[in-house]
């Protein structure tokens, strides 16, 4: 059986994705299939990221610099972590869990 190709697009964010000690600047889309995060062309670590929803364990909020509410971890069925900073928290993670 061949799988649908269609995606919806459910939200885009400016956000930045932690690589190792490097805050990556770019944008985080969610869509129906999964996250897709591109980077800003000025970034050292430019090579974007997709992370299927199939993929995804489970979602947390979390705080930068321990009190600032605007952080997301994704971590993946083989336990990889994903470690972003989002703009419009709580609505990405909303859309996000309801995907899970």
């Amino acid at each position: 059986m061949q799988s649908e190709k269609h995606e919806d697009l459910i939200m885009e964010v400016p956000a930045n994705l932690f690589r190792g000690i490097e805050s990556v600047g770019g944008r985080l889309k969610l869509t129906s299939k999964g996250l897709s995060f591109a980077t800003h062309r000025v970034n050292f670590q430019n090579k974007p990221l997709d992370i299927s929803i199939q993929d995804i364990a489970e979602v947390e909020k979390r705080n930068t610099f321990l009190i600032v509410p605007n952080g997301l971890k994704v971590v993946l069925k083989n336990q990889q972590e994903y470690k972003f900073v989002v703009a419009k928290r709580q609505e990405f993670y909303n859309h996000l869990k309801n995907l899970l």
